[in-house]
């Protein structure tokens, strides 16, 4: 049975359905990148340490959502949540992933889910023959270190993690008190974050 996490930290207040960057090819193949803000990933650093417990139900989760596409009935139902995010810890593992990420969208219609997600080319793949949910935020996250880009087709957001804060700084941790990247009202388009 999937559960959605409680989160702690920045992410306190806000459920979330993960799965685990510790097998998934993309995440292990961007992890060796030096110049990849995935080469410090705290997931990876967390489930190998002090969430070590978490690793096992996370690949579970992963693997289920990514095998095939079920119908709504089989999906795991969503908390009673305002906002909900979608893989705090993980990244999307392949295109079944993702649309039973989506349907999931249509069962707390309610509900405003984020994604984050660095595959790009993988979301406008299965957003050409799929329509993104009116309850759903795609925030683009970029691999490099200070590069500010447009979001590409399809996201609504840019999420940039930078070396050093400075005047463009505007995430500082504390989401639910913040909700940039949750609420569907709030045009900012570009969440700049110091690294951790």
């Amino acid at each position: 049975m999937i559960k959605y996490s409680v989160m702690s930290g920045k992410l306190k207040g806000i459920p979330a359905l993960n799965t685990s960057p510790i097998n998934n090819k993309f995440c292990q193949a961007m992890a060796k990148d030096k110049q990849s803000i995935c080469s410090s990933c705290y997931s990876i650093n967390m489930l190998k340490t002090f969430r070590k417990s978490a690793d096992k139900p996370f690949r579970k989760y992963g693997e289920y959502l990514s095998y095939k596409v079920h119908p709504l009935e089989y999906l795991p139902k969503p908390p009673n949540a305002l906002y909900i995010r979608f893989s705090a810890h993980g990244e999307l593992i392949n295109a079944n992933h993702l649309i039973n990420l989506l349907n999931i969208c249509k069962l707390a219609p309610n509900t405003t889910f984020t994604l984050w997600t660095k595959r790009k080319s993988l979301v406008n793949k299965v957003l050409k023959q799929y329509a993104k949910p009116s309850n759903m935020i795609l925030i683009f996250s970029v691999i490099e270190l200070d590069k500010t880009i447009e979001p590409p087709k399809h996201f609504d957001k840019v999420f940039i993690v930078q070396t050093k804060k400075d005047d463009k700084t505007n995430c500082f941790g504390g989401c639910i008190d913040c909700l940039k990247c949750y609420d569907l009202k709030d045009k900012t388009k570009y969440i700049y974050e110091q690294i951790k």
